[in-house]
């Protein structure tokens, strides 16, 4: 099988690839440049690995055709990436899910806001929890109700924590002012 996709904006063309199939592989032809570089033909072979699925069938896979430090991927993934010349999984781009660039306290607040509009309330901490919906049972209402309320004590604690922080570095500053005798920066 052979075929082709292109991406329009405004009914041009911006990009462009493509796909031909073989017997364990597929091949994506296209071009690429880095910024202003000149434009460069790009033809990369992708093979693919089926696995057999619990109830019978297959379900195919990319293997990744990366090579990171001298040794192959070769991982199987459902997804690949275009960050650079080629399509290569995330582990061989080193790409992260936003979830593991969050901090824990974050990531929570995150939770418990999507548990807030699950129920038809509205995020953050400042709003009210909304009341249980009909057809709820009272024990998972209370289950998400703690959740969020957890989430809410661990925000709360934590900006008591910097607050307090700052409150000390304010009171260093004003009272190194207030010794006489004592050098100031700039003397």
């Amino acid at each position: 099988w052979r075929g082709n996709w292109q991406w329009t904006r405004d009914g041009q063309r911006v990009s462009f690839i493509g796909m031909e199939t073989e017997d364990g592989a597929v091949t994506l032809v296209y071009r690429w440049r880095r910024g202003e570089s000149p434009w460069q033909d790009v033809r990369e072979r992708v093979p693919i690995a089926w696995t057999p699925c619990r109830y019978g069938g297959r379900r195919p896979y990319f293997v990744c055709p990366g090579v990171v430090n001298g040794r192959p991927c070769g991982r199987t993934v459902v997804k690949l990436y275009a960050d650079g010349a080629y399509y290569l999984c995330r582990h061989c781009y080193r790409l992260m899910y936003q979830s593991q660039r969050e901090r824990i306290l974050d990531r929570t607040l995150r939770r418990a806001d999507r548990i807030r509009m699950k129920l038809g309330g509205e995020p953050g901490l400042m709003a009210t929890f909304p009341p249980k919906p009909k057809g709820m049972h009272n024990r998972t209402y209370e289950q998400l109700r703690d959740a969020v309320w957890a989430a809410d004590i661990a925000a709360e604690d934590w900006i008591e924590m910097r607050l307090e922080r700052v409150d000390g570095r304010l009171r260093a500053l004003t009272d190194g002012a207030r010794r006489p005798n004592q050098k100031g920066f700039w003397a």
